[in-house]
């Protein structure tokens, strides 16, 4: 079994999972897509793995789709025949004029991509989801938060002139961490969100409660599991309580991508141990009806 980590702290868990009974049926519209976080792969320069061998590999193990990982990776697989896109990740300086300036084409790139690797062009749910989020920050004043909703729309409309549809991604050590945080950006903005269950439980949230209180809002899932101590681990062995989730989910008529993530530290780890996790946690998910 592969160490689970925040970060690059690995520890051993060892929780077996129990499934004991059936949840949503498969006739639920959802794919079900990995990312190369899951390899430690965060950077295009010496990846743990080749595009080609992550794509065999993510599709030997059930997944239907990927997220886009660090721009250029996949660049080798995106053909008719290569993985279906489920999203693309795109930090963005909000709070910097230039930086933000400076991000903003690069976002343009993503979008483009994106776009034009749209398997399900007539399945809006299922368009790739650009998925913006704060590079490393921290709380925001009211002048931060101010700036930050500005930049956000003008983002999100750069999407929307490559006929994508954004969402934003909370995130560990971020200005948007907390479900405090989540509320803030919601009620301040129009954005849709990715709810990231690993990164809310590792903030000290609860999914099901920001699920209850924001599903109306929520267009793209990142499914994760989490020690109480922010730890990721396999399905699981951790706090989430992944099949309450998914009715949860289902029961508000969630269409689209639901993304399997186990962050794994960048580089260096046993192929083995994260193809056995990989495995584990679509099984579980199948076993769960999907």
């Amino acid at each position: 079994m592969n160490e689970p980590v925040r970060g690059s702290k690995p520890v051993l868990v060892s929780k077996p999972v129990r499934v004991s009974k059936p949840g949503p049926s498969p006739a639920w519209p959802v794919k079900i897509a990995t990312a190369p976080v899951n390899f430690g792969i965060y950077s295009v320069r010496n990846p743990f793995i080749s595009a080609a061998e992550y794509s065999r590999i993510s599709a030997d193990c059930g997944y239907e789709g990927t997220d886009l990982g660090p721009f250029g990776y996949l660049d080798e697989v995106l053909t008719p025949a290569g993985p279906a896109l489920a999203g693309g990740w795109h930090d963005l300086r909000f709070g910097q004029e230039d930086g933000f300036a400076e991000d903003l084409a690069a976002l343009d790139d993503t979008a483009r991509l994106l776009h034009a690797n749209n398997r399900f062009p007539d399945m809006s749910s299922f368009a790739p989801k650009p998925t913006l989020a704060c590079p490393p920050s921290g709380p925001l004043d009211a002048a931060g938060w101010g700036l930050l909703v500005r930049q956000a729309y003008r983002a999100a409309s750069r999407c929307r002139e490559h006929g994508l549809e954004p969402v934003f991604h909370h995130h560990l050590d971020t200005s948007i961490e907390t479900p405090d945080d989540i509320d803030r950006l919601l009620e301040l903005t129009e954005l849709e969100l990715c709810l990231d269950t690993g990164h809310l439980i590792a903030a000290g949230g609860d999914p099901l409660a920001t699920l209850r209180r924001w599903g109306h809002r929520v267009r793209h899932v990142h499914v994760k599991d989490a020690l109480p101590d922010g730890t990721f681990c396999r399905l699981g062995a951790g706090s989430l309580d992944l099949e309450a989730f998914l009715v949860t989910l289902r029961a508000l008529d969630y269409e689209g991508w639901i993304v399997v993530e186990q962050d794994v530290p960048d580089g260096g780890q046993d192929l083995g141990g994260i193809i056995a996790d990989m495995r584990h946690n679509r099984e579980v998910l199948s076993g769960l009806g999907l």
